[in-house]
């Protein structure tokens, strides 16, 4: 599972996806045509970065990827 806690001073919410969503072909599409503008992988790079990231799912559970934290007291953390 992929956790996504956020923490401000008005919200706190956790939410839970499958890493099989998350790491699956539409998935990794999705979140490439978001992050379009700071990111750009070749069509052909795109099978083996959804391969790395598979392996790195097996290799290191629980691997925190986006750890914020700001100066107002707000946090986002997105842990694999």
């Amino acid at each position: 599972m992929m956790k996504i806690k956020i923490h401000t001073e008005e919200m706190r919410a956790t939410f839970y996806l499958p890493t099989s969503l998350v790491l699956s072909r539409l998935g990794l599409s999705i979140g490439l045509y978001v992050g379009r503008n700071y990111v750009s992988v070749p069509d052909e790079k795109k099978a083996g970065l959804l391969l790395q990231l598979r392996t790195l799912r097996r290799r290191h559970r629980g691997l925190c990827l986006v750890d914020i934290h700001t100066s107002e007291g707000e946090e986002i953390v997105v842990t694999l």
